[in-house]
């Protein structure tokens, strides 16, 4: 008996061992620890985009009552001395300018803040939600696990910010500048960045379905690992952009420049790609690609400009 039950010992632990080398790939898209796309979320959740948000529905969203982490409630900000935890809601901040101060745990929703000057400034954990951030510059500031959505950040400044973490969702951000900008884990959903600026920025983790990227320019920017499927990136310029392990299904890429781009491990189901720019572009174990990229490949890389669809 004390044979079978050592017998049955070993083999139980061969058994945990054995699942903890080999997890597998889980239904969220992660291979075991490593995370290799964000779930895609429901049409339904989308939250629109700050243009065509009503009055009430705005009011509904500043009203609503929220605490600090610590469960205290925020007092009043006043202007010229801003500090750590204050209350700006629907305050007037416009041209203000803020360099270097620190705001953690900011309330600004419903504020309109349009050519502010706000930068090397810490916003940690503020809440921006339908705020007017219009022209303004906050350059290498931080903004980690803000919360941007339906807010108004057109041709806002971000260069070599940190926004880690951070909510987009429905955030109009045509025009918005980011180079060398940390975006990692944001979520963009539904967001509007036509003509935005990111280049040498980094998406990694990031989830950003519907978005619209259209001429965006993100020229060697790194989204590895994120969701960008159901996007628009037509005439984009994305140079040298990494797309390793990403999804991208259905998005359009029709017309961008995508030379010695890397899409190694990419889901590229139903993508476009007609008449986009390739040189050297990386297809490495890419997943369900398009027959008019399938005819191009050589070793795996593609160098041509893809013909435009025939109808």
């Amino acid at each position: 008996m004390s044979n079978i039950i050592k017998f049955l010992s070993l083999l139980l632990l061969f058994a945990f061992f054995f699942i903890r080398c080999n997890p597998g790939k889980n239904s969220n898209g992660t291979d075991g620890n490593q995370t290799i796309y964000p779930e895609t979320p429901d049409s339904s959740s989308y939250l629109k985009v700050a243009n065509f948000l009503e009055d009430d529905e705005k009011e509904n969203i500043i009203n609503t009552e929220t605490t600090l982490k610590n469960g205290k409630f925020r007092k009043k900000g006043i202007m010229p001395v801003p500090q750590d935890g204050d209350d700006f809601r629907n305050f007037n901040l416009d041209d203000v300018y803020w360099h270097n101060v620190s705001v953690i745990e900011g309330d600004f929703r419903g504020a309109s803040m349009r050519s502010s000057k706000c930068e090397d400034s810490n916003f940690d954990f503020s809440d921006f939600r339908v705020s007017d951030i219009r022209w303004s510059r906050f350059d290498r500031s931080h903004f980690s696990n803000c919360r941007f959505s339906q807010a108004k950040l057109f041709h806002v400044h971000v260069n070599n910010a940190v926004m880690e973490g951070s909510d987009f969702r429905g955030a109009n951000m045509f025009g918005m500048e980011g180079h060398q900008a940390n975006m990692r884990h944001c979520d963009l959903t539904n967001a509007l960045l036509k003509d935005a600026e990111f280049t040498f920025a980094d998406f990694t983790h990031t989830l950003a379905v519907h978005a619209r990227l259209i001429r965006a320019v993100m020229s060697h920017s790194k989204f590895d690992s994120t969701n960008f499927s159901l996007c628009d990136f037509t005439g984009g310029r994305l140079e040298g952009a990494s797309f390793i392990n990403a999804n991208l299904e259905s998005s359009n890429f029709q017309g961008s420049h995508l030379q010695s781009a890397d899409f190694t491990g990419a889901n590229l189901k139903n993508c476009t790609f007609y008449g986009a720019r390739l040189k050297n572009t990386k297809f490495n174990n890419a997943l369900n690609v398009p027959e008019h990229i399938k005819v191009l490949l050589v070793d795996d890389k593609v160098t041509a400009t893809v013909p435009t669809q025939i109808k």
